[in-house]
C-alpha cells in the first residue's frame, strides 16, 4: 500500500512539475534560480534569471528586486533603480534580466558518500572501486505557522524536488535509486529520483502509513569511480486549484466514485498525450543537438584554420620591409648586370681572338710535328748525326709548352666570364665544356712534353732505338693533335655564339633595370596594404576566438538540455504507465483510504495550496504582479583530475 501510494504521489507531482503554467496578467514575473553546489551540497554561486511578461505592451514596468549586478540579457531596454525599486523602460517589450544573489535557498542539500558501507569524503572517493552509495538529503527551511482545526501547526511550503544524473555503464553496474526510476540504454544509465522535503511533517502522516521521502539514494558497484553533475529541479507548484476542488464536499466525493473514475480516465488520457509530446520533444532535441555539434565543429575548424592564415598575414606584413629592401637590391643589381654585360662582351671578343690565335698555333704545331716525323722517317736508315733531331725535338717541346700556356690562359679567361654572371644556361654549359676540353688537352700536352724531354735525354745518350721511340711518341702526339683540332674548332664556334648572346643580353638589360625600378615602387604600396590587412586580420581572429568559445559553451549547455529531454521523455513514459495502473487498480483503495484520515489531510492540503500560491518569487515581486519561481541546482561533478578544484571550492566556502 505504501509503495503504491508513493508511486502515485511521485507520478502526479512529476506531471505537475512538467505541465504547470501560470495564467497571464498585466505583468507576470517568471523567475528561475540557478545555483551551483559543490560535491558536499553547499551552494557557492547563485544566478537568477527573471522574465517579465509584458502582455499589455506597456512602455514602463514597475519592478522590485534585491539582486546584485543586474543586467539586461534579452534586449537593450534600460532601467532606473532606487534601492530595491526598479522602473524598466520596456517600450512594449518583455523584459529578460539576470543578477546574482547571496540569499540562502529555501531547500538545503546535504550529500553523503559511502564506500563499502563506510562514509568517505567527496575529495577521496574519486577513482575508488567498490560499492558506492550517494545520499542526497533535502531540508525544507521555509516553514509557516498556520491554523489547522483551531490549532497552531507548522507547515512547510510544499516543494517538489526532482534530481537526476547520467552514469556511465563502462565502469558501473547494478545501478539503483530510491523513490525514482533507473533508465538503462546500454551505454549509459539515467537515474531520476523524487523527494518532498517537509511534506511528511506538513501532512502530519505517520511514516508507517505513508513514507514520504525527503532524500534520494543512488547506489552502484563502481570501478574507478567518477560522477557527472547531479541536476536538481525544485518547484512549489504541487497541487492546482482544480485538484483541491475534490475536497470541497467529501460526502459527495465519497458517494460518487464514478466522478473520480472519470477524472482518473482524463488524467490517464492526458498522461498519454504528455508521453507522446515529450517523446517528440526528445527526438527533436537530439536532432538539434546533432546539428549544433556540427556547427561547433565547423566554427572550431574555421578558427583553427584562420589561425594559420592570420600567422601568414602577420609574416607577410613583417616581411614587406624585407621585400622592399630586396626590390631595391634587385634594382641596383640590374644596373651592375648591365655594366658586367658590357665587360662580358669585351672579354668574349678577347676570347674569340684567343680562339683564332689558338687555332693558328695548333696549325703551326701540327706542321712542326709532321716535319719532324717526315725527317725521322727519311733519315732513320742512315741516321748518324742526332744534332738535327735534338734541335727539332727541342723546338717541339717549346711549341707544346707555348700551346699549353695558351690553353691555361684561355681557361682563366673563361672562368672570369663565368664569374661575371649574366649568361644563359646554354652559354654557361658551352663555356664549362670548353674548359673541360682545354684541361684534358693541357694534361695531354704535359704528358707529351714529359715524354719529349725523356726522349731528348735519351737522344743525347742513346742510339737509333731512341729515335724510334721518339718516332712513336710523335705519332701519338699527332693523333692527339687531331682531337685537339676538334676542341679548337668548338672553342672558336662557341665564342661566336657567346658573343651574339652577350650582345642580346646587353640590349635587354636596360629593360630589366626599368622593370626592377617599377618593382621597387610597387613594394612600397604593398607595405601600406599589408599593414591594413594585418590589423583587420587580428580583429577577425579575436572575433573567431570569441565565437568559438561561445559555441563550445552553447554546445555544453545543449548537451545537458538533451540529456534532460531524454530524462523527461522517460519520466513521462513512466508517468503514463503509472497513471494507467492507477486508473485500473487504485481508485478503490484511494476511496477506502478517504474514509480515514483524508478529511484532515484535505484541510492541510488546502493550506499547503495557499502556501504554494503565496510562494511566487525568490527575490522580490512588485505589488499587484503575479509570479512563478523554480529552482535548478547543479552539483559539481567528481572527476579524478579535479580533486584539487573540489578542495579549493570547499575551502573557499568554509573561509567565507
Amino acid at each position: 500500500m505504501k509503495k503504491f501510494i508513493t508511486k502515485i504521489t511521485s507520478g502526479v507531482l512529476l506531471c505537475t512539475m512538467i505541465t504547470y503554467t501560470t495564467p497571464l496578467f498585466a505583468f507576470t514575473k517568471d523567475e528561475t534560480v540557478y545555483s551551483k553546489l559543490d560535491s558536499t551540497g553547499n551552494a557557492y554561486n547563485t544566478v537568477i534569471s527573471d522574465h517579465i511578461k509584458n502582455t499589455e505592451k506597456n512602455s514602463l514596468i514597475n519592478d522590485m528586486s534585491d539582486l546584485l549586478n543586474i543586467k539586461n540579457i534579452g534586449g537593450d531596454e534600460t532601467f532606473e533603480q532606487n534601492g530595491n525599486s526598479l522602473v524598466w523602460k520596456a517600450n512594449g517589450n518583455d523584459i529578460y534580466y539576470q543578477g546574482d544573489s547571496k540569499k540562502e535557498l529555501p531547500i538545503q542539500c546535504d550529500i553523503k558518500y559511502e564506500l563499502n558501507g563506510k562514509e568517505i569524503s567527496s575529495k577521496d572517493i574519486a577513482g575508488k572501486s567498490g560499492k558506492i552509495k550517494i545520499t542526497l538529503t533535502y531540508k525544507n527551511t521555509d516553514s509557516h505557522i498556520v491554523k489547522i482545526n483551531g490549532k497552531d501547526e507548522t507547515l512547510y511550503t510544499p516543494f517538489v524536488v526532482a534530481c537526476s544524473t547520467v552514469i556511465n555503464n563502462d565502469n558501473n553496474k547494478n545501478i539503483q535509486i530510491s523513490n525514482g526510476k533507473v533508465i538503462d540504454d546500454g551505454n549509459k544509465t539515467i537515474v531520476v529520483g523524487l523527494a518532498f522535503p517537509g511534506l511528511q511533517e506538513s501532512l502530519d502522516i505517520s511514516k508507517n502509513t505513508i513514507d514520504i521521502p525527503s532524500s534520494v539514494e543512488i547506489s552502484m558497484e563502481a570501478s574507478d569511480f567518477e560522477m557527472n553533475n547531479i541536476m536538481t529541479y525544485i518547484t512549489s507548484k504541487v497541487i492546482e486549484d482544480d485538484d483541491l476542488s475534490i475536497f470541497d464536499d467529501l460526502d459527495k466525493i465519497f458517494s460518487e466514485v464514478n466522478t473520480l473514475q472519470s477524472a482518473s480516465k482524463q488524467l490517464e488520457d492526458g498522461s498519454n498525450t504528455l508521453r507522446q509530446g515529450t517523446k517528440t520533444y526528445n527526438e527533436k532535441s537530439k536532432e538539434f543537438n546533432s546539428a549544433l555539434k556540427q556547427v561547433s565543429k565547423g566554427i572550431s575548424s574555421a578558427n583553427s584554420s584562420y589561425s594559420e592564415i592570420n600567422s601568414a598575414i602577420g609574416l607577410i606584413n613583417s616581411s614587406t620591409s624585407t621585400l622592399q629592401d630586396g626590390a631595391k637590391t634587385i634594382s641596383d643589381g640590374t644596373e651592375a648586370i648591365s655594366t658586367n654585360l658590357i665587360v662580358l662582351s669585351e672579354k668574349l671578343g678577347e676570347l674569340q681572338s684567343g680562339a683564332s690565335a689558338l687555332k693558328t698555333g695548333k696549325d703551326n704545331l701540327t706542321s712542326g710535328v709532321n716535319k719532324i716525323i717526315s725527317s725521322i722517317n727519311a733519315n732513320t736508315s742512315n741516321f748518324t748525326n742526332q744534332s738535327d733531331t735534338i734541335a727539332n725535338l727541342q723546338k717541339l717541346i717549346s711549341t707544346n709548352t707555348n700551346t699549353k700556356n695558351a690553353l691555361v690562359s684561355q681557361n682563366a679567361s673563361l672562368n672570369s666570364i663565368l664569374n661575371a654572371g649574366g649568361l644563359t644556361a646554354e652559354q654557361e654549359a658551352t663555356i664549362r665544356t670548353q674548359i673541360t676540353t682545354n684541361t684534358n688537352l693541357i694534361a695531354l700536352l704535359n704528358s707529351n712534353i714529359d715524354a719529349n724531354n725523356s726522349t731528348l735525354a735519351l737522344l743525347k745518350a742513346t742510339d737509333i732505338s731512341s729515335i724510334q721511340q721518339l718516332q712513336a711518341g710523335l705519332n701519338s702526339l699527332q693523333n692527339g693533335l687531331q682531337s685537339f683540332d676538334a676542341g679548337i674548332e668548338a672553342i672558336y664556334n662557341g665564342s661566336n655564339s657567346l658573343q651574339t648572346g652577350a650582345n642580346t643580353l646587353a640590349t635587354k638589360s636596360s629593360e630589366l633595370s626599368q622593370g626592377a625600378k617599377s618593382l621597387y615602387q610597387g613594394t612600397a604600396q604593398l607595405s601600406t596594404g599589408t599593414k591594413a590587412l594585418n590589423a583587420g586580420s587580428s580583429e577577425m581572429k579575436t572575433g573567431l576566438n570569441t565565437l568559438d568559445y561561445s559555441t563550445v559553451k552553447l554546445t555544453d549547455a545543449n548537451n545537458q538540455l538533451t540529456d534532460g529531454a531524454s530524462t523527461l521523455a522517460n519520466g513521462a513514459e513512466t508517468l503514463a504507465n503509472g497513471i494507467t495502473k492507477f486508473n485500473k487498480e487504485g481508485i478503490g483503495k484511494i476511496c477506502n483510504y478517504a474514509n480515514g484520515d483524508l478529511k484532515t489531510i484535505s484541510t492541510r492540503l488546502e493550506k499547503l495550496q495557499e502556501l504554494a500560491d503565496d510562494y511566487n518569487n525568490f527575490t522580490m515581486l512588485d505589488k499587484g504582479h503575479t509570479g512563478e519561481v523554480k529552482f535548478i541546482l547543479m552539483v559539481d561533478s567528481i572527476k579524478k583530475d579535479n580533486d584539487r578544484k573540489q578542495e579549493a571550492i570547499i575551502e573557499n566556502k568554509e573561509n567565507n
